[in-house]
């Protein structure tokens, strides 16, 4: 069902509308910074998938009687450059806790040679270590959702990848093969953007796709 909003209500609506931000987003202060600048609520959530969504805060008048989260529609996943988006795909390498522990007590107990040390430790890590691939689970469990964004600080998009503007050691073949890989399994929209401009973008997409949900 789609609601018709005269532009005084739609207006209205807008003043309503939040951005939803991850509260475990990392270093998205210039985001924040953007919507403090321009007037843009948000509000710090728990997102079940993605970085960012919409809400619509509680207006009967408006056909909304209560807070509503379109956690249902919108998935927008940024990564903060392409060595970020690289170790997503790939998988990052995470040594356990009590792994660490071993190893930290090693260290200090100098049982050993700092290079026997050394060559031990890098051993158990090799052994002991497991890959994280918590953003292709993410994706599986997004995969429905209609409106999917991953967006990326990196203006000059695809192109830094063939130019391998990244530290990490994939190939680039490899690292362009995967990207185009999740955007047609998984049906994402993918766009490389500057750091200055991410927070106009989320809001852009966010005000876009409420749109397209209501009849003005």
């Amino acid at each position: 069902m789609k609601f018709h909003y005269t532009k005084k209500e739609y207006s209205e609506l807008i003043k309503h509308m939040r951005i939803v931000c991850q509260t475990n987003e990392k270093s998205n202060e210039h985001i924040l910074s953007y919507f403090d600048r321009s007037g843009i609520e948000y509000v710090n959530r728990s997102i079940p998938e993605g970085d960012y969504s919409l809400m619509i805060k509680a207006c009967p008048e408006l056909g909304f009687p209560l807070d509503t989260y379109f956690y249902d529609e919108i998935f927008i996943e940024r990564k903060n450059s392409l060595q970020e988006l690289a170790s997503s795909l790939y998988g990052q390498k995470e040594t356990p806790a009590y792994v660490g522990s071993v190893l930290e007590e090693l260290k200090s107990q100098k049982v050993y040679s700092s290079l026997k040390t050394a060559s031990i430790i890098r051993e158990m890590k090799q052994e002991f270590s497991v890959y994280d691939d918590a953003f292709l689970r993410e994706l599986k469990r997004a995969i429905n959702k209609p409106y999917k964004f991953l967006l990326i600080e990196h203006p000059s998009g695809l192109d830094g990848i063939l130019r391998h503007e990244y530290p990490n050691q994939y190939s680039k073949s490899s690292f362009w093969g995967a990207v185009h890989s999740i955007e047609i399994k998984y049906g994402l929209n993918i766009k490389f953007i500057s750091k200055e401009n991410m927070g106009l973008e989320i809001y852009t997409l966010c005000k876009g796709i409420l749109n397209t949900l209501i009849v003005r």
